[in-house]
This record gives structure tokens, sequence and C-alpha cells, in this order.
């Protein structure tokens, strides 16, 4: 009797005990913060940086984590395929190129702007369209980008042949200089990189990219597929916050240029004018999406083993 009484005392501890570990366990998931990148002094970006600094993800009940913040789109894509990264706000064209050459295995969430980008030509000088560019040298912030989607577009409606023009590869804040220096003809870029040129007097805009290809995307929000599938519900809010920024943009005009100046450093009236050649929108512009994928193809930045795509390959439902 007393050893039944024993066994079953033990049994009873035992359990309480199981329940204590369990109940003191950390569990992994819900209070982890959201790993987050972004492009550094990017104001195509600028609802995240809106985002961050009205609360508006405190406000839905998500714990986000800056965990990087990147110089280029490339880099950034990086972080996504080794995992370090579970959101990020980036350019569409190296996530859509990631996506299709397997370099990381990511969803499009929303978009989060349109348009953007301008051609720029020294302030003197006597180029005044598209078709002058022949035999002249220009400089496009890397291939397989938008820019350079969008100047060989231009190029194409001004009846030039391209391989007239002499293409080198820049990163955007040595554009400038090396206009000044007489080095390039040219540049097309993103801004506040055209604005900035302007801003200083060595530049101004030949072409912008509204006239090249009307309410083309630019940046997209973007999450890595596992987390998206494991998250959904945090998924959906993400996309909220994203809205909820672009919307505040669009009315708070004068606080956005204020919120612009704190994540860039350039004065007021460069992220003035840079803001108001930017069209901030969380819609994903899906068709232009794949016009832009036959541009990789054409030029064969796709390897020829995934040239084959589908709607779900980019983006989330």
């Amino acid at each position: 009797m007393m050893k039944n009484i024993l066994y079953t005392y033990l049994q009873a501890a035992a359990l309480m005990l199981c329940v204590f570990i369990f109940a003191c366990t950390p569990t992994a998931s819900q209070d982890d913060p959201i790993r987050l990148g972004y492009l550094q002094n990017d104001l195509h970006q600028l609802p995240l940086f809106v985002a961050i600094e009205k609360g508006f993800f405190k406000e839905k009940g998500l714990t986000v984590k800056v965990s990087g913040i990147f110089r280029a789109g490339p880099e950034e894509m990086s972080a996504f395929a080794a995992k370090e990264l579970d959101i990020g706000y980036v350019g569409q064209a190296p996530a859509v190129a990631s996506v299709l050459n397997q370099v990381a295995d990511v969803k499009f969430l929303a978009q989060v702007n349109l348009e953007g980008s301008s051609i720029v030509v020294r302030k003197e000088s006597v180029l005044n369209n598209l078709s002058q560019l022949e035999g002249k040298t220009v400089a496009i912030p890397g291939h397989a980008t938008m820019q350079e989607f969008l100047f060989r577009k231009a190029v194409k409606n001004s009846k030039i042949q391209i391989d007239t023009i002499k293409i080198m590869v820049l990163k955007p804040p040595e554009m400038i200089q090396a206009l000044s220096q007489g080095n390039i003809d040219a540049f097309i870029a993103w801004e506040p990189y055209p604005s900035q040129a302007v801003r200083k007097g060595v530049g101004r805009v030949l072409a912008s990219s509204e006239n090249i290809w009307e309410n083309h995307p630019c940046c997209v929000l973007i999450g890595d597929t596992e987390f998206c599938n494991k998250n959904p519900e945090a998924v959906k809010k993400i996309q909220s916050v994203n809205k909820q920024s672009c919307e505040f943009i669009s009315s708070n005009k004068d606080e956005a240029i204020k919120i612009g100046i704190k994540y860039t450093g350039m004065d007021r009236e460069t992220v003035s004018k840079a803001i108001s050649k930017i069209k901030y929108s969380p819609f994903l512009a899906r068709e232009k999406c794949f016009e832009f994928v036959e541009f990789l193809k054409q030029l064969r930045y796709v390897k020829e083993k995934n040239k084959k795509f589908t709607l779900s390959q980019f983006f989330y439902e």
C-alpha cells in the first residue's frame, strides 16, 4: 500500500516538474524580432523611414530589428541568401535577378515606389535630347539594374544604336564628381542623386524616368519565403504598415521631408525636389515586372535553365 502511495506521489512530482520546465523554457518565433534590411541614403525607401519614425510597426504589435543597412541591392540580396534577414526594402531589379537565378528565396510583399530616376548631363552641356548621346560616355549604377533598363529603353526610343555609346559602371555617389570633372558626359541614377547634381550646380536633367517608362516599378518590400509561410499574420501587418506609410507621405509632405533629411543627411531643397520625383505606392506593378524580366533574359542576365518563370516565383499571395 505504501509503495503504491509513494509511486503515485513520485509520478505527480515528475509531472509537475515537466510542467515547470516546459513553462520556463523560452519559445522562439512569437517574441523574436523581425530582422529588417534596407538601402542606405535611398529616398525611394522613405516609407520605411516613416514607419520607423512614426512607430507604425509597434502600433501593429510588431517588434522589428534593423539587421542590415546596405550600400547596394546585391549586397542585401546576399544577406537574404544567407538567411540573415526576414524582410527588406530593396530595388526590384536585384530582387528579380536573385529570384530568377535562385540566389535567394524571397517573395514580393508590396511595391514601395514607382519612377524616381533621371538621366543627367552637365549643366553647361550642349546636349538637349537623347539622340545627341551618340558617341558619348554615360554612367549607369550597374548591369541588370532598373536604370540600365531605363537607359536602354530611352536610347531605343530615340532611334540610336546603344553600341555607339560608351557605357560605364559607377556608384551613384561617384557620378556627380565624374560629371563635374568631365570624365563622363551623362549619368542615370535614382533619387536623390539627380536632384543633388542639380542642387550643386553640376548637372541638369535631360530626361526623367516618368517620360521613359511611365509608372515603372523601382523599390519593393520583400520577405524571406520561409518567414512568410510561417508568419502569415505578421506579413499582413507588415504590408499594412507599408501602405500606411505611403499614405502618410502623400498627406504629410513637410514631415516626410524632415524624415528624409534625417535618414540621408541631405539638405531640404535636395530632399524636397527628390521626393517630388518619386511616386510612393504599395500596389505591385506586376505586368511591368514581367517586362523587366524579359529585359534580363534578352541580355542574358538570367541563367538559361531559369528562363521559365511563374507568378508564384515572385509574388506573395
